[in-house]
């Protein structure tokens, strides 16, 4: 018995999903069969991949190291199946896009809907999480393009910026600042105030947690809520004030439920990059996706350096 590709497919759902039963669900196999393919894949390795504890499945060193050899040749089969659709009709195709919370939530739809009505055929799949998140999904090739805030990636991942931007201090209309018309506070002020954050691993967390620590910032106490709305809420409730970008509060700040505070000689800027795999096989359908986001923010008017020496070609194309 010779180890195939769908022998490898097998090994990588049982393996995420830590089951065979369940694997054998989603293959739509027996669990017996999922069972007998393992067996047969230990055979022919001459290895045991997994342990079998009180009816879990446990990797062994073996198995890690064969199920990150199958990973990587699953997406090796992605890449030249894309390859193949883009020789045949580049107007048929898949990405899959990954996108930070803020990004996510509130550019990625309109976004994709701008891009599918040029490209009707083209399937794309988008998952919302945090930029640690996402960045372990390029690394374990389950998405091809990522959008996120922040730096420091991995060295496996390229990476092109998309536009600066910066956060703002926010806090309720009920806040006293708003009521004494303080609309600019110094670093001191912030030494009595209930933060309320992102999570870590938030790209915007890190901005945050980056400059605070630089300005040697005070503050009473952090609340951490992974959910953007939920902050939101909090801080028109007064429990506290947090650091958003005006992209996600921009229609809380117009019906006066939210207010922007400028800290004094303090900015939290960062930056939108586009993130992908090193090794990533950058087709014409990625090559276009990559352009559509440039082309869309250059319509928004923000900052943004472009390869092209003439952005009214980038427009037009």
């Amino acid at each position: 018995m010779n180890i195939n590709f769908r022998h490898l497919e097998i090994l990588v759902v049982v393996v995420e999903e830590k089951s065979m039963t369940k694997a054998a669900k989603i293959l739509h196999m027996s669990q017996p069969a999922v069972s007998q393919t393992i067996i047969e894949i230990e055979k022919q390795l001459n290895t045991r991949l997994f342990d079998r504890l009180n009816k879990k499945l446990i990797l062994t060193y073996t198995g890690e190291v064969f199920y990150s050899y199958a990973q990587k040749i699953l997406g090796l089969i992605d890449i030249a199946e894309s390859s193949i659709k883009d020789i045949t009709n580049v107007h048929t195709g898949k990405i899959k896009i990954g996108a930070s919370t803020t990004y996510g939530i509130y550019l990625l739809p309109k976004i994709i809907a701008e891009f599918q009505k040029q490209y009707k055929h083209i399937e794309l799949e988008f998952t919302i999480d945090n930029t640690h998140i996402i960045e372990d999904l390029i690394l374990n090739h389950k998405i091809d393009i990522g959008i996120v805030e922040g730096l420091n990636y991995s060295a496996d991942i390229k990476s092109k910026k998309l536009f600066d931007d910066n956060l703002s201090l926010i806090c309720s209309i009920d806040h006293d600042w708003v009521k004494e018309g303080k609309f600019e506070v110094g670093s001191s002020d912030l030494a009595t105030q209930t933060l309320i954050l992102r999570e870590k691993g938030s790209g915007t967390r890190q901005v945050i947690d980056d400059v605070i620590n630089f300005h040697q910032l005070s503050y009473k106490t952090i609340y951490s809520l992974s959910n953007l709305e939920a902050i939101k809420k909090a801080v028109e409730s007064n429990i506290g004030v947090s650091f958003l970008t005006h992209i996600s509060v921009e229609e809380e700040i117009k019906s006066e439920k939210l207010v922007p505070i400028k800290i004094k000689d303090i900015e939290f800027n960062r930056e939108f990059s586009v993130i992908y795999h090193k090794d990533k096989y950058k087709s014409l359908l990625f090559d276009k996706f990559i352009k559509h986001l440039e082309v869309y923010h250059y319509k928004r008017h923000l900052p943004l350096k472009y390869c092209q020496s003439d952005v009214r070609t980038l427009v037009e194309e």
